[in-house]
């Protein structure tokens, strides 16, 4: 008879609240994704971006290598930088670097000046010259050895090389070159009068390489900073026709060179002999820098080997 009513404005009310409800949850669940797919595909965008800017720069990225020189004489050291395509290549294959290697062993190796072989010359040589090299130079300049340069060519004179050219062996693709030909002339120079006269024309055909455990003293890796070492050398004669020597400006006599020399004659039969490098001891293969340096020379004998009083 009597039925209950089910329905009201209360209730309408609340279920209308409660769909409404329901409805702004799904809502913002929808504006979160929304908003986290945006944050997502903006941080792809940007990291494409940075890559991309990567990649685009990387080419332009250049190595610059800084090559320490000091002079040996007075102990200025001078920074010099090495322009050049340096990138995936080392320094020891650059062409300039082989070739003022090969020319400061050959330069050191072949010519001779009394003031100059225990300063610079005998341990540049040393130090660049390997263990089947270094034998040769000391033999060379060896007291027992009639030919050697002191007793040729004595304190007044000396023997200039002259670099011609210079031409490397191997090195192709980038790679570090083994070896080098050089072709220099050999001349005399006088310092009493100074002038110059052509000696020989010379070829000269070595292999080498590049040590970097070198183990070397302070100064002698001055000399032979990127341990450059010539592990086979020869000398052959050029028959080229020799170029003239370089005009010398003449030095001022002495007194010591304008008074008469008077030889003796027991000297003169007998023979001179002068001091010069003795047996040294043969460098290691990685340890040049125990290579003793040459005895200095005597002023008592001449070019021709005939001491004067």
């Amino acid at each position: 008879m009597f039925k209950k009513k089910t329905s009201s404005p209360d209730i309408d009310r609340a279920v209308a609240q409660g769909v409404s409800f329901e409805l702004t949850l799904a809502e913002r669940a929808r504006k979160s994704e929304r908003r986290a797919w945006l944050v997502a595909w903006s941080a792809i965008v940007m990291s494409l971006i940075l890559a991309g800017g990567y990649f685009i720069f990387l080419p332009l990225k250049e190595k610059v290598p800084y090559l320490v020189m000091a002079d040996p004489y007075t102990g200025t050291a001078s920074v010099a930088r090495l322009s050049g395509n340096f990138q995936d290549r080392d320094v020891t294959t650059e062409e300039a670097i082989n070739k003022s290697n090969v020319a400061q062993f050959v330069l050191a190796r072949e010519s001779y000046d009394s003031g100059l072989i225990g300063q610079r010359n005998w341990r540049t040589a040393l130090s660049m010259a390997g263990p089947t090299v270094a034998p040769a130079y000391i033999a060379l300049h060896s007291e027992s050895n009639p030919e050697r340069p002191f007793r040729l060519y004595g304190g007044s004179r000396a023997v200039r090389v002259r670099i011609l050219s210079i031409v490397l062996i191997g090195g192709a693709g980038g790679k570090r070159p083994t070896g080098a030909t050089v072709r220099f002339q050999r001349s005399v120079y006088d310092k009493g009068r100074g002038a110059s006269q052509a000696l020989d024309s010379k070829i000269a055909t070595m292999e080498f390489t590049y040590s970097p455990d070198l183990r070397l003293n302070e100064e002698d890796r001055l000399l032979n900073p990127l341990g450059f070492r010539v592990t086979n050398y020869r000398v052959d004669d050029d028959f080229a026709s020799a170029a003239l020597p370089e005009r010398e400006f003449p030095a001022p006599p002495s007194s010591a060179d304008m008074a008469p020399a008077v030889p003796s004659a027991a000297a003169s039969a007998d023979g001179a002999v002068a001091t010069a490098p003795g047996p040294a001891q043969v460098p290691s293969e990685n340890d040049v820098s125990t290579a003793p340096l040459p005895a200095e020379q005597s002023e008592s004998e001449t070019g021709n080997g005939v001491p004067q009083r």
